[in-house]
């Protein structure tokens, strides 16, 4: 399966400038209240919708991992995360074209609160694209209709210990496509239960691997080991700039 640099490479790069409290040329949403932040991003070709991943809050939230899941985005998702989008999603609504091509993209927390979104924008426009890194489970893992996306892609780095939790209730997205960065052999697509088990490191790697930074190295790493990467990459920059 071959998976769009330009996209990844995109996805990468807002997810990390999500953290700065500003950003030139972007719109920012947030709600001091719960601290959901999003930036808003307006390109000729596409929109990005950058959602911040705020680590000290996502460790409160999925400490309950007991919490009932509640209707929210047409499935059953965390109380938690719930409450985070809702208190900025009705002014990110504003900034959605169903004319354009829009990306929802996010690193730790703001993986969920990107997958939320992209499944509230699920059957009502055409080109939505969702790329999350380090993204917890966020819906009820009995939810079985898939989201019918133009890309569905969760990248999920080897020991990564948020990737895996909420666990008791929830569970990642059936329709989506993981790319997997392993600790020990090749990175996976869609790699099985054994294989991520096998390939769980320690606690410190748990930590280190939830890093967005490490996300960037590992997404680097793996694009450049892919076949015929050097023309790809380079028409991959050549779009990239065309969008900034």
């Amino acid at each position: 399966m071959k998976l769009d640099p330009v996209l990844l490479n995109m996805a990468a790069s807002w997810s990390e400038k999500a953290y700065n409290q500003k950003n030139k040329d972007a719109i920012k949403i947030e709600n001091k209240i719960t601290g959901a932040t999003a930036f808003v991003i307006k390109r000729k070709s596409i929109d990005v919708i950058a959602f911040r991943g705020t680590e000290k809050k996502l460790n409160d939230i999925i400490t309950d991992l007991t919490a009932i899941p509640v209707p929210y985005a047409g499935r059953m998702c965390h109380a938690g995360f719930v409450l985070q989008h809702a208190s900025i999603w009705k002014e990110i609504k504003k900034h959605i074209d169903p004319k354009k091509r829009t990306m929802f993209t996010g690193h730790s927390l703001g993986g969920a609160l990107a997958e939320m979104s992209a499944s509230k924008m699920n059957g009502k426009h055409d080109n939505i694209n969702l790329i999350t890194f380090g993204k917890p489970n966020t819906f009820f893992k009995g939810f079985k209709r898939p989201m019918k996306l133009d890309n569905q892609i969760s990248c999920v780095n080897g020991s990564d210990m948020v990737a895996r939790v909420p666990r008791l209730l929830y569970g990642p997205s059936k329709s989506q496509t993981m790319l997997y960065f392993s600790n020990t052999g090749p990175d996976y697509i869609n790699p099985s239960k054994d294989t991520r088990r096998a390939d769980r490191g320690g606690v410190a790697d748990r930590v280190a691997d939830h890093s967005m930074n490490d996300y960037k190295k590992r997404l680097k790493e793996y694009l450049d080991s892919q076949e015929k990467v050097k023309p790809i990459n380079q028409e991959a920059a050549r779009q990239l700039e065309k969008m900034k």
